[in-house]
């Protein structure tokens, strides 16, 4: 039995990865593909446009035949952490053959998985020269991710194609590879269309972030159904839950947050990625907070990335402490398998898990409390207390109620 695996958000689900899923399996003749998705919130600290099990529907309807959630502590951690996390929780499945991540290449996969390999091995040992470089960086006012490119391309020969957006992750996951000793064989796949952050809405492959503009943007189920770069079935699920569940946004949390700092008495730098200058400028400018988005662009300097901003906003409104990721990293990271949904013919494959893993594969929620303790039973804690804040701010926008985590069933196709 040969098993892939995909790390993924379907922010939304589009038609790239349909097709990195049906290349991904007839390449290797794969008899299942596991994908590992972010729950609600994603690895930029923004809320997703809809929520985990409607992207898990989407993953399933779209290829995919088992899909679990990557906890939100990882989620929502930056490039090392997501990707840590992730190629943990499959080191821990003891069934995966390949990881198969989409990258801009100049068309050599070949040649670009060996430059991803040569920069992993230098940030995994990080020798005196890179150190050297990166504290330069640093202390020139670079954020860390700008410091450690520099640091990198005083060692190497660094192509333009290997700091974009998805060849950042793309090395993270090489990185998380084989600093764990994996087994896993990584596979590229060159990414078809439009580049990552592009806002071009025209085409069979567009940009997950195109695509989120366009539902924001969207009027009514006229714009949807125009809407190109999406399989059907996603294009069904987003008529079918538009405006009851989805879309949602960062400004749907600007209530809930400004909440949140005003409850945290103690110090924000208890929290994952606020260091002490970023505590003391979130509470400075939330003086004259008026949403969250806003308040985001006042913190951005050079420093630092909204994207970094917009994670530390995230970890302090989901209450998620640096203390328990410390302690995470140590344990390994994976403490648990939660399944959102897989195909009904693919029984299967939850037989073998069930005799391969070494975490417990979750299914009933309300089964956690005797099967996960400690730090663990915390970070499920973390994933349920992120979907309660989701669900809330989505019934606000909408109106609508919505199940909880212990009445929500697994999606099934």
């Amino acid at each position: 039995m040969k098993i892939g695996a995909v790390i993924a958000e379907y922010n939304p689900f589009h038609n790239g990865h349909q097709y990195q899923l049906e290349v991904f399996r007839q390449k290797h003749h794969l008899d299942y593909i596991i994908v590992i998705m972010s729950g609600n919130f994603t690895q930029r600290g923004e809320p997703a446009c809809m929520d985990k099990h409607l992207r898990a529907r989407s993953a399933l309807l779209g290829g995919a035949d088992l899909v679990l959630e990557l906890p939100v502590f990882y989620a929502l951690g930056s490039a090392p952490v997501f990707a840590s996390g992730a190629v943990a929780h499959l080191n821990r499945l003891n069934c995966i053959d390949y990881l198969c991540f989409g990258c801009e290449t100049d068309g050599d996969s070949g040649r670009h998985l060996q430059l991803l390999e040569q920069a992993a091995d230098i940030l995994i040992h990080e020798p005196a020269p890179f150190r050297e470089h990166l504290t330069d960086g640093l202390k020139s006012g670079l954020s860390y991710p700008a410091a450690r490119e520099k640091a990198l391309k005083a060692l190497m020969d660094v192509p333009p194609l290997l700091t974009q957006p998805n060849n950042i992750l793309a090395l993270e996951y090489v990185c998380a590879l084989k600093a764990s000793a994996s087994s896993i064989r990584p596979d590229i796949l060159q990414r078809k269309g439009e580049g990552y952050h592009s806002s071009v809405q025209k085409g069979d492959f567009l940009s997950a972030s195109a695509l989120r503009g366009s539902l924001h943007s969207a009027k009514d189920l006229h714009y949807i159904n125009a809407m190109n770069g999406i399989p059907d079935t996603t294009r069904q699920i987003l008529e079918t839950f538009y405006r009851q569940r989805l879309p949602m946004a960062s400004a749907d949390f600007s209530g809930l947050f400004a909440a949140a700092m005003l409850s945290r008495s103690g110090s924000l730098t208890d929290y994952c990625d606020v260091t002490p200058d970023i505590a003391n400028r979130m509470r400075r400018c939330f003086h004259e907070y008026t949403d969250l988005d806003s308040y985001l662009l006042r913190l951005k300097n050079r420093a630092y990335t909204y994207s970094r901003l917009s994670r530390c906003a995230a970890h302090i409104l989901l209450d998620i402490p640096a203390s328990v990721l410390s302690r995470a990293r140590a344990d390994g990271y994976a403490y648990y398998a939660r399944i959102l949904g897989f195909r009904q013919d693919s029984r299967a494959l939850l037989t073998l898990l069930k005799q391969t893993a070494s975490i417990p594969m979750i299914t009933k929620m309300t089964a956690c409390p005797e099967i996960l303790h400690g730090n663990g039973l915390r970070l499920m804690q973390a994933d349920i207390f992120a979907a309660d804040i989701y669900r809330t701010a989505c019934q606000m926008k909408f109106g609508q109620p919505l199940k909880n985590e212990y009445s929500q069933p697994i999606v099934i196709i």
